[in-house]
């Protein structure tokens, strides 16, 4: 599991000659270090003496972004894993040798896989999106001592998202089924459009005062 190595390690699997792990898994890592520092900020805030004096719909608002952040990162690092899995399917079946009668069963195996392949970052994508109003909401109410924490997270997540689209977009021109390509390119295209306006209000918000 590529997810249980050592930083040290990881990124020495991602510079070898391996494919595995590529870009799908490191946009996941990217994720999980994003939504950690998301996690370190409400850390950091929950409990203060400034935090004491928030009214207790606000301590909810902000134990309930903590407990998100915590469930994504579990997601984010599941999928570290999960990429290199579909990617592996994709090599196999097309580094598998067979003979002219095989071409139309290999033809349609190869499209489940990039199907899958197309699945993974999506849904890191999808779940990238999940971890905006996390970050928002602890730039905005969070230790102003870790604002820029916060920010560097938004980004990072924003870099996880549109690695995950591209990605998409690469795998997705395997598939022949034209109204899933539509949905699913639409869907990517406003995810980022939603993600960006966002991800800028978050920076503006630590550097605010400078």
């Amino acid at each position: 599991m590529f997810s249980d190595k050592t930083i040290k390690e990881y990124l020495k699997e991602v510079a070898s000659p391996s494919p595995f792990p590529g870009c799908g898994s490191a946009s996941a890592v990217a994720a999980g270090l994003g939504i950690a520092l998301s996690s370190m900020v409400y850390n950091l805030t929950i409990g203060k003496k400034f935090y004491e004096e928030y009214d207790g719909d606000l301590k909810d608002k902000i134990e309930n972004g903590l407990k998100i952040s915590s469930r994504l990162f579990g997601e984010y690092i599941k999928l570290i894993d999960e990429d290199v899995a579909a990617y592996e399917d994709v090599f196999k079946i097309m580094t598998e040798k067979g003979n002219e009668n095989q071409k139309e069963l290999k033809q349609e195996e190869l499209e489940k896989a990039y199907i899958k392949a197309v699945d993974v970052p999506l849904k890191l994508a999808r779940l990238c999106d999940e971890g905006l109003v996390p970050i928002l909401l602890i730039a905005q109410y969070g230790n102003q001592n870790a604002v820029a924490d916060a920010a560097v997270g938004a980004v990072l997540l924003y870099a996880a998202m549109q690695s995950a689209v591209i990605i998409v977009k690469t795998n997705i021109s395997n598939i022949t089924d034209k109204k899933m390509v539509e949905d699913v390119l639409k869907e990517c295209d406003d995810l980022l459009k939603k993600y960006e306006p966002i991800k800028d209000e978050i920076i503006n918000i630590s550097l605010k005062g400078m």
